[in-house]
């Protein structure tokens, strides 16, 4: 049966993504194929980045699409929590504010740190009010599509090469809805493991051991379902037949799978399709334009494994402002700031912030983040050819690590020593120097970028840090270091600005 589309609001919604952002046809036009051909199962939750390689389009334009897509209601945006070691979807919310920094899988019974880095995965589902799919219904679903299709991820294979999806029928004993107040019986046979019961519909769980001798008469398992949780009556039986005798004692459908690991059976963690983390997500300069009013709740964040942090700051700023005037160089300093926005952009980053005269923009990679520090100082400088005088001059610091991403002053930001470290890493930098810590520089593809450079290498000790920090200097062949900012010798010139950096600020 051909598909229903609401083809007035499906016009308007593409028409309004069109206008908004100067995406190629061919991104539009497989976009708009998508949404008339697919089948339901196609269209519910959509991995941008899948779409991306299987319609070849580029990646980042199939991003922008789809946010723009979600931000005028063509597309339900989620953010899923998925298991690491059975790709269930745990749980999905519409808005990051909803997010948990820590989630339970009751499939297997593990309870995991949320990151942003991992197992958090960003997707896209058709509106209803463009066309309407069952998994807009899950309760009317299929229980073979509502377990299989619905709650496990169709992109995670086993280390070894077999989808996850594939080996979870060796696996199932019992499959069923059980509907308010009823009861119903299951018949297996087990030669060893664990039992587990799971409700998925409430996320609920429970595991029965299979332990002993072989049994020859079948052994009754009675399980209870009850207002909030899965009770059995039993925590182990014998290899044999067992009859579970489910009895659905709430006044609301719930859903059985009941899966028997065999002996030895070992869970391992997923190897996951490329797909949008939220990490990445939140790199993504249009949903940061879009979706400014997303914030973390609460008081802790959500951690991020491993992001690239780039400061920059003017050289002479105070100077500039006496010679000019506030008002003249308040507009050069806003100027500057869009320069650098788009050097950003166009090196796959995300500005974060301002502070005061200097930038804060995070990078997935301190590939990107080079590339945009070196392409920085080549923009600053056609930029001051505009000018009788050098009046902008950038230094730029670039590290990496662990982060926590908060929402501070209604924007998304991040926080934590790394940020820091960053922070204090430009401080050490002279006019159109770049300084990077041993781990941006040691990054694949980092040292080919920098051919031609000079790179000057060194021990430097910053406030704040115990241990001395393994530091570079990166001048670019077409940068005199213009300014005074170049110095003579690796380690002696990086110690000679260490104490200079000390008194630098942190954000």
């Amino acid at each position: 049966m051909a598909a229903r589309i609401k083809e007035k609001v499906l016009a308007e919604k593409l028409g309004a993504v069109r206008k908004a952002k100067n995406l190629s046809p061919k991104v539009l036009e497989k976009l708009e194929s998508l949404i008339r051909e697919g089948d339901d199962f196609q269209l519910f939750r959509i991995n941008p980045i899948r779409f991306a390689g299987e319609r070849g389009v580029i990646e980042h334009e199939a991003i922008d699409a789809f946010l723009h897509g979600a931000k005028n209601g063509m597309f339900q945006m989620e953010w899923n929590l998925v298991c690491p070691t059975c790709g269930d979807s745990v749980d999905s919310f519409r808005s990051l504010n909803k997010l948990n920094s820590h989630f339970y899988c009751t499939v297997c019974d593990l309870n995991s740190e949320a990151t942003l880095d991992d197992y958090i995965q960003v997707t896209f589902t058709i509106s209803p009010e463009i066309r309407e799919i069952s998994y807009h219904r899950p309760e009317g679903l299929s229980i073979e599509d509502y377990h299989l299709k619905y709650h496990f991820n169709q992109g995670a294979t086993i280390p070894g090469g077999q989808r996850f999806i594939d080996a979870v029928p060796s696996l199932v004993k019992g499959l069923s809805y059980i509907g308010p107040g009823q009861k119903k019986r299951f018949e297996l046979e087990t030669k060893g493991g664990t039992i587990t019961l799971n409700d998925l519909m409430h996320h609920q769980s429970a595991a029965v051991a299979v332990k002993g001798r072989p049994v020859d008469m079948p052994q009754t398992l009675a399980v209870r379902l009850e207002s909030g949780k899965l009770v059995s009556e039993r925590s182990e039986v014998a290899p044999g037949k067992v009859v579970v005798a489910l009895d659905n004692r709430t006044a609301a459908k719930a859903s059985m799978l009941i899966l028997n690991f065999p002996p030895g059976f070992e869970k391992k963690r997923l190897i996951f399709e490329p797909f949008l983390s939220g990490k990445k997500l939140i790199s993504v300069q249009t949903f940061r334009n879009l979706f400014s009013s997303e914030v973390i709740q609460g008081t802790e964040g959500i951690g991020v494994r491993d992001i690239t942090i780039l400061f920059t700051d003017l050289k002479g700023s105070t100077a500039l402002y006496e010679r000019i005037g506030d008002l003249k160089a308040f507009s050069l300093v806003h100027q500057h700031f869009d320069r650098l926005g788009s050097v950003i952009t166009e090196n796959s980053g995300a500005f974060v912030k301002t502070i005061g005269d200097a930038v804060m923009a995070s990078f997935l990679n301190p590939l990107d983040a080079v590339k945009a520090a070196l392409e920085m100082n080549r923009e600053i400088t056609r930029f001051n050819r505009a000018f009788t005088s050098r009046d902008v001059i950038l230094k730029i610091g670039i590290h990496k690590g662990p982060c926590i991403a908060v929402t501070l002053n209604d924007r998304l930001d991040y926080f934590g020593q790394t940020v820091n470290t960053a922070a204090r890493v430009q401080g050490l930098a002279g006019a159109e120097e770049v300084y990077v810590t041993d781990d941006v520089i040691a990054f694949p593809g980092v040292k080919t970028v920098l051919k031609g450079c000079k790179v000057f290498g060194g021990k430097v000790k910053l406030k704040g840090i115990q241990d001395a920090m393994q530091v570079y200097k990166i001048v670019a062949p077409d940068f005199g270091g213009a300014g005074g900012g170049t110095r003579s010798g690796p380690a002696a010139g990086l110690r000679a600005s260490a104490g200079a950096a000390a008194a630098k600020r942190a954000p």
